[in-house]
């Protein structure tokens, strides 16, 4: 397979480019040569990232700070694709939040005003959030009980994923009992989620037969991409369980990301 003629290169980051982030012992992988490759082309590339704890302009400094010269509209962490999400929704709106600091700032410069009554609120936003309480839950339940309200999940993957320790508590576990007591269902907006690459295509103004996803999962990044039709490729250079079904979904396997620059 080649990658000539793509115009727009999306990455996973955790596991593609870097690993250990979660545990704070960060091991980088590879992307300098193929970023660097990429620039020198003219070619676009931005990174996809499943986070909501962390506002976009946090992540782009913890980024940068790893030698990865990005500049911050090529950093689409899924909190980032809530928000604009919502405002092509509903404009500009009052966001009760289930999430972390990072969640509310990101919401807040894409100009929607975070509130503390459920009554006031246009919309339930549901992030990683690790000081969840009683009454945090029990507000976010009575916001969604009102059909008016939308309900927007960051994420829902079932759990993040360490190489070292293996499965972490994610979002999902959080979505899913707010849609149990509803009876409602969220709409997700990162990955998997169709609506995280979408945005991120339309934003670079990119259809799917010029882009391609380069990801570690299946379930989370090459399974989607391939239902838009997108190139896939899948990067192997830390072991994931849900390997065992098989590396034949991708397009292209590698064992290390920088092997790229090969295929251009």
């Amino acid at each position: 397979m080649t990658l000539q003629g793509k115009r727009l290169f999306l990455f996973d980051f955790d596991g593609v480019l870097a690993t250990g982030i979660l545990e704070w012992e960060e091991e980088i992988l590879g992307g300098y040569r193929i970023f660097s490759e990429l620039r020198r082309r003219g070619l676009d590339y931005a990174i996809l990232g499943s986070g909501s704890n962390w506002s976009t302009y946090e992540i782009w400094s913890y980024l940068r700070g790893m030698g990865f010269m990005l500049e911050v509209n090529q950093v689409w962490i899924a909190a980032r694709v809530a928000a604009y999400y919502l405002k092509s929704m509903l404009g500009s709106s009052r966001c009760l939040v289930v999430g972390e600091e990072g969640l509310v700032k990101e919401l807040k410069s894409n100009g929607h005003k975070v509130v503390k009554n459920w009554r006031g609120a246009d919309a339930l936003v549901v992030g990683h959030d690790r000081f969840l309480s009683f009454k945090k839950l029990t507000n976010a339940l009575r916001a969604i009980n009102n059909p008016d309200t939308h309900f927007i999940a960051v994420n829902k993957v079932r759990w993040y994923y360490s190489a070292r320790s293996g499965p972490i508590l994610s979002p999902g576990a959080i979505v899913a009992m707010l849609e149990f007591q509803s009876g409602r269902e969220a709409t997700v907006v990162g990955k998997p989620s169709l609506i995280h690459f979408k945005t991120v295509m339309d934003f670079f103004g990119r259809g799917p037969e010029e882009t391609v996803m380069i990801g570690d999962s299946i379930d989370a990044d090459i399974k989607p991409a391939k239902e838009l039709g997108l190139s896939t490729v899948l990067v192997s250079s830390v072991e994931r369980w849900e390997r065992r079904r098989g590396d034949m979904n991708a397009d292209l396997v590698v064992n290390h990301v920088d092997d790229l620059v090969n295929y251009l």
